[in-house]
């Protein structure tokens, strides 16, 4: 049920953003939007928390010698990623590059976020927990998104996290430790 109407709400907000200055969309209020903003913020923050309790489990020890540590919040990094994913939705594509061709650290180091080492995990999925399950069921010790949650290098992370027509969620994580 709470998933019919949260579906419903993000229908509600998309019509919103595509009527936009026409002002024919008079039923969503903006309590509506800002739950659905503050739907995006709860499970990019949970994201964060499945990403730490990952890094830190035991039984990924022999891959990261116990070194991870648990990664900081960036809001910056998360708006950076929150627009790669508004963008794969609204462009109906799916890749890294975004339409203009600019790579991940790029789109970071544009937004003013001075790197030293950057990564990009995205996924499709239902769920968050599907696509951490997904990440992580990649093979162990090779550079994919695996490697990049379990990376110890790494300090901070953004999450965004955008619905698409298709009911699936379009997942943007960026991973980096600054200069």
């Amino acid at each position: 049920m709470e998933g019919d109407r949260t579906g419903a709400l993000f229908q509600k907000v998309a019509a919103a953003l595509l009527v936009g200055a026409l002002g024919t969309l008079s039923s969503v209020s903006s309590e509506d939007l800002a739950r659905a903003a503050s739907k995006h913020d709860l499970l990019e923050k949970q994201t964060l928390e499945l990403i730490n309790r990952d890094r830190l489990a035991p039984e990924f020890f022999s891959e990261t010698r116990g070194r991870a540590r648990p990664l900081l919040w960036d809001d910056r990094l998360a708006a950076v990623a929150r627009a790669h994913s508004e963008e794969m939705v609204r462009n109906a594509y799916f890749g890294h590059d975004a339409a203009n061709g600019a790579s991940p650290g790029e789109r970071i180091l544009s937004a003013g976020i001075p790197w030293a080492r950057v990564g990009e995990n995205i996924a499709s999925c239902q769920s968050i927990t599907q696509a951490e399950s997904t990440f992580m069921d990649e093979p162990k010790f090779e550079r994919n998104h695996r490697w990049n949650i379990l990376n110890p290098d790494y300090t901070r992370l953004g999450v965004g996290i955008a619905k698409g027509s298709d009911g699936m969620l379009y997942i943007t994580e960026d991973f980096v430790r600054l200069r």
